[in-house]
C-alpha cells in the first residue's frame, strides 16, 4: 500500500479499464461517473474514508465506472493481492455476503437513475433478494471489523446496495 495524490479533474481510471488497484480516499473527493446517453452521470461523490475501485480487482471484471478527482485528493492505493489477503481475514459468512452484495451492485443501476437509463421502476427479484440479505448498519458495526479497508468495503457495499433498491414496499 502507498499514497497517491491526484489534482482536481484528474481521471483515476475509466469505465471499461482493467482493475489493477483499489483506492481509499484519505483527503479530498472523488466523483464516480457512469456513461449516460447524452453525458456522463455522477452516481457517487466519495469523501474521506470511502473505498472505490475494489470490485474490479476482486472479481477481475472491467471497471464499471469512471473515477475523477473532484478536488485535490489523496488516496491510499492497494493492489488486488493485498486486498484479497485482507478479505481472507473475513468470516466465511461475511465473505459470502460481501460477494453477493458486490454481484448485486455490479448488475443493477441505482433506483433513482433507472428511469434516466430507460429501465422500469418496478422492484425486481434481484432487488427483493438484496433487501433480504442487506444487514442493518448496527449489524455491520457488530461485526467488529478492525481493518479500515475492510470496514470501508463492507460499508460501501451496503450503501451502494441501499441506493440501488427501490423504496421499501409499504
Amino acid at each position: 500500500m502507498f499514497k497517491r495524490t491526484f489534482p482536481k479533474g484528474k481521471v483515476l481510471f475509466k469505465e471499461g479499464d482493467p482493475g489493477l488497484e483499489a483506492f481509499l480516499v484519505e483527503k479530498g473527493k472523488v466523483l464516480i461517473l457512469k456513461k449516460g446517453t447524452e453525458a456522463p452521470i455522477i452516481v457517487a461523490s466519495l469523501g474521506p474514508g470511502a473505498l472505490f475501485g475494489e470490485m474490479a480487482i476482486l472479481d477481475g471484471s472491467p471497471r464499471m465506472a469512471t473515477a475523477v478527482a473532484g478536488d485535490d485528493t489523496v488516496c491510499v492505493v492497494i493492489n488486488s493481492q493485498q486486498l484479497t489477503q485482507r478479505m481472507m481475514m473475513l468470516d466465511p459468512d461475511l465473505m459470502r455476503l460481501t460477494m453477493s452484495l458486490m454481484e448485486y451492485v455490479r448488475s443493477t443501476v441505482p433506483y433513482e437513475m433507472r428511469a434516466k437509463a430507460g429501465l422500469g421502476g418496478e422492484e425486481t427479484p434481484q432487488d427483493r433478494q438484496a433487501r433480504l440479505m442487506l444487514p442493518r448498519p448496527e449489524v455491520v458495526e457488530s461485526y467488529g471489523i478492525k481493518d479500515p479497508m475492510l470496514r470501508a468495503l463492507i460499508n460501501m457495499l451496503c450503501d451502494y446496495t441501499r441506493r440501488r433498491l427501490p423504496p421499501a414496499p409499504g
